[in-house]
């Protein structure tokens, strides 16, 4: 899957919003309004967009009614991100959680790396950086972003982390194939490969207060393998 990013009248706006749904009415107003609202302290224009996935508890009204511009594609996750990449109008592009677990205020930290980095991503596994989830998960995300960093070499601590501000420009063309949540590893890979220059800022992550988690270890697992296949060893027509 290619990334096309067409020229956009961007109407002044230099921050856009994206944040992929499925069933988050509960939290996904508040996010918005929060989210503008730290702009409006930046003294940024902004835009939201919601990438909705066939929800039906009403999160896209919901995210009307906060002013967001809805979209919808229920191809997953990794589909709903590069829609809202696509239609973004802004320079920068802040991708993020919509249940409330990444938060709003902590868009300063990010906005500020933003002319030293083509990709800043919120950790929380850097010093001023943390975690609440669950014992279980915290160990396999631990694992997961140390084998990335030791192993791999990459200049990230939170590989996995789905706060990340994009310099929007940077991401014609890219060559992408994930499908879910191992998104994240995939788009860091492929950006790296054109010479991106990647900061982290650090977030303190904290679990979804209502709603479903939609990852699934062991389906995240085998993906994160394929694309290591096929990034590392060029085994694009095998996996």
């Amino acid at each position: 899957m290619t990334l096309p990013m067409e020229d956009k009248d961007r109407d002044g706006i230099e921050l856009s919003f994206v944040i992929p749904v499925l069933n988050e009415a509960t939290a996904l107003a508040a996010v918005i309004v929060s989210l503008k609202e730290a702009a409006a302290r930046l003294g940024t224009t902004c835009e939201a967009l919601v990438i909705d996935g066939g929800s039906a508890d009403g999160s896209p009204e919901e995210a009307r009614r906060a002013g967001a511009r809805v979209l919808e594609d229920r191809g997953g996750y990794a589909a709903s991100v590069l829609h809202g990449l696509r239609e973004a109008r802004g320079e920068f592009v802040l991708v993020l959680d919509g249940d409330g677990s990444h938060n709003p205020a902590q868009l300063p930290g990010l906005w500020s790396k933003r002319l030293q980095a083509d990709l800043v991503i919120g950790s929380r596994f850097i010093e001023g950086g943390s975690t609440d989830v669950a014992l279980t998960r915290l160990i396999l995300t631990r694992v997961l972003n140390l084998f990335f960093w030791a192993v791999l070499r990459m200049p990230a601590r939170d590989c996995s982390s789905g706060y990340r501000l994009y310099r929007r420009s940077l991401l014609e063309g890219l060559e992408l194939t994930a499908k879910g949540f191992e998104f994240q590893q995939d788009i860091l890979l492929a950006l790296l490969e054109k010479g991106a220059r990647v900061e982290e800022s650090p977030i303190s992550y904290r679990w979804r207060k209502a709603g479903d988690s939609k990852a699934r270890p062991l389906a995240l697992a085998w993906a994160l393998a394929k694309i290591l296949l096929r990034r590392r060893f060029g085994l694009f027509g095998i996996l």
